[in-house]
């Protein structure tokens, strides 16, 4: 037996024979970077699967994008709203909304603003820098995102429109349906003219003119699975129909025809 054997032996010797305490001590001193490296992945094993396990799984993607700003609270009510109309694509059990908010002003928005605030002899203050940002994170959706439904300050629509970026509303509705919507122009619908946003009162915090859109299919979905995006775009087609032609409950009159 080699001088090391022996003293491993000697070792094992001397650690059955003294107490708790000290072969927890000695355990901590020889395996504490295990312990510690072990208690990490495990922190990050359990923190993963309760962020998988508490995830919404989308069926349908949405984004608003304009001056209004919405708190959680707000947000919370859109997605019900939503919720309540679309139907479950993906056919896990739920209605999933992924929703996107970004606050986003135009220039002479805060222009507006700012003169209101002049008139009214009171303080306002616009972080440009953030609102930059906000309207760079609306192009980077717009090109490259998952929304495919957008509810949008007509100046956002107009610039993604200019470019063809909108599905026309005739390629949705037929003739009779368009006749009760409110368009702006080809690509666009009013979301105040539909009865969605009328009997759903969380719609109400959005701006008088907010148009309701989609989005044609990007052509980032040739890398996403070409066969797998067209289902998903039409599944977002119909969600916009049923948004757009949602029906009042049966016997619920609005307060404005009471």
């Amino acid at each position: 037996m080699s001088e090391k054997d022996n003293g491993s032996d000697r070792d094992r010797l001397e650690y059955q024979g003294i107490s708790v305490g000290e072969k927890l001590e000695n355990f901590w001193y020889y395996n504490k970077w295990k312990v510690i490296i072990g208690a990490f992945f495990l922190v990050v094993a359990i923190i993963v699967i309760a962020q998988f396990a508490g995830r919404e799984n989308p069926d349908v993607y949405i984004m608003y994008a304009g001056e209004s700003y919405l708190n959680v609270t707000g947000v919370d009510g859109m997605r019900n709203a939503f919720r309540a109309v679309i139907d479950d694509y993906n056919g896990d059990g739920e209605h999933g909304i992924m929703l996107t908010t970004l606050t986003c002003l135009s220039d002479e928005q805060i222009a507006e603003r700012e003169e209101a605030a002049r008139e009214e002899t009171r303080e306002f203050y616009v972080d440009r820098s953030a609102n930059m940002q906000n309207i760079k994170s609306f192009d980077a959706e717009i090109f490259a995102g998952e929304s495919v439904i957008c509810l949008l300050d007509p100046w956002l629509f107009d610039r993604v429109d200019a470019a063809g970026g909108f599905v026309p509303m005739s390629e949705i509705f037929t003739e009779e349906e368009l006749a009760s919507l409110e368009l702006y122009g080809n690509s666009g619908i009013y979301l105040r003219s539909t009865k969605f946003a009328k009997y759903y009162t969380a719609l109400g915090n959005l701006s008088e003119d907010t148009v309701l859109c989609i989005r044609r299919i990007s052509s980032m979905s040739v890398f996403k699975g070409q066969k797998k995006y067209e289902r998903l775009h039409d599944d977002h087609v119909d969600a916009f129909r049923r948004i757009a032609l949602f029906e009042y409950p049966e016997g619920y009159v609005p307060d404005s025809e009471q």
